[in-house]
């Protein structure tokens, strides 16, 4: 998942339990439930990140990370498999669910809603001519009078009345396909099966873990330290945080989401 990009540090926020039975979880002030939450945001968004896990897998002997991260990884996919996540998972699919277009009125009643509008405005005119002078007062009857037989005129066109339906009927095509849009934006952002997306994860993870350089070397830049190739540097975060995670525990992470890659394959029919 994009769960697993971040894996050397950012997985840890989510692990259950680190080797010799240290609670990770209960080490970053988490529960099972925010923990929970975490992962389906990561899975959505694609990017998780904690400062505290990070701080936690840095603190780690660097034989002990891989093995904390198999575990973390056990953690996520057993959850990922269980009733609460599909549960989790479906509902915030729902409340994501783009809603469909409000119906618009109808020309005929477009038309009745500009002669309402239009009324109100004149009656804030005749409010604001009560402290004009007469010549005033002329100039905006006229006005005012300009402007009714103007709608007058609009009403009795058969053409105008045409134009108005046929500007409605647009909006109306308009609406439902902006929102056929918005329904397979939603579809692939939260696809019915949360297993295709976990899949999606899981290949872009193995995409950008590929090539790490884990001999690459790097320097200080004031508070921070930065890859001596630039190149590094315009890197994704996913890509610096296997890079800081390290090998051994990078290595895990492949190789435990290759292995889960495979399993999702079979269950999930190709192209989904």
């Amino acid at each position: 998942m994009r769960i697993i990009p971040a894996l050397g540090a950012a997985l840890l926020l989510f692990a259950a339990a680190a080797p010799g039975g240290t609670d990770i979880l209960a080490g970053l002030g988490l529960t099972r439930a925010s923990a929970g939450e975490g992962i389906l945001e990561a899975l959505i968004s694609g990017t998780p990140y904690h400062e505290a896990a990070m701080k936690a897998f840095k603190a780690l002997p660097a034989a002990s990370r891989a093995a904390a991260v198999s575990a973390g990884l056990d953690w996520i996919k057993a959850f990922a498999g269980s009733r609460e996540f599909a549960a989790a998972y479906a509902l915030g699919r729902e409340k994501e669910r783009p809603a469909p277009p409000v119906p618009r009125p109808a020309a005929d009643e477009q038309a009745k809603k500009m002669k309402a509008d239009m009324e109100k405005s004149i009656a804030e005119m005749r409010k604001g001519m009560a402290a004009m002078d007469a010549e005033t007062k002329k100039v905006m009857e006229a006005s005012i009078r300009g402007m009714r037989e103007q709608l007058e005129r609009m009403e009795a066109d058969p053409q105008q009345k045409a134009l108005w339906r046929q500007m409605a009927d647009m909006a109306g095509l308009e609406d439902k396909k902006r929102h056929e849009e918005e329904l397979k934006a939603w579809e692939e952002g939260w696809p019915a099966d949360p297993r295709v997306l976990i899949r999606r994860r899981i290949n872009d993870f193995l995409v950008v873990s590929a090539g790490v350089d884990f001999a690459a070397r790097v320097k200080p830049r004031g508070d921070k330290m930065i890859f001596v190739n630039e190149e590094y540097e315009q890197k994704p975060p996913e890509w610096k945080v296997c890079f800081r995670a390290g090998k051994e525990a990078t290595a895990a992470a492949r190789a435990f989401a290759a292995a889960w890659l495979a399993e999702i394959e079979k269950a999930v029919v190709p192209g989904r």
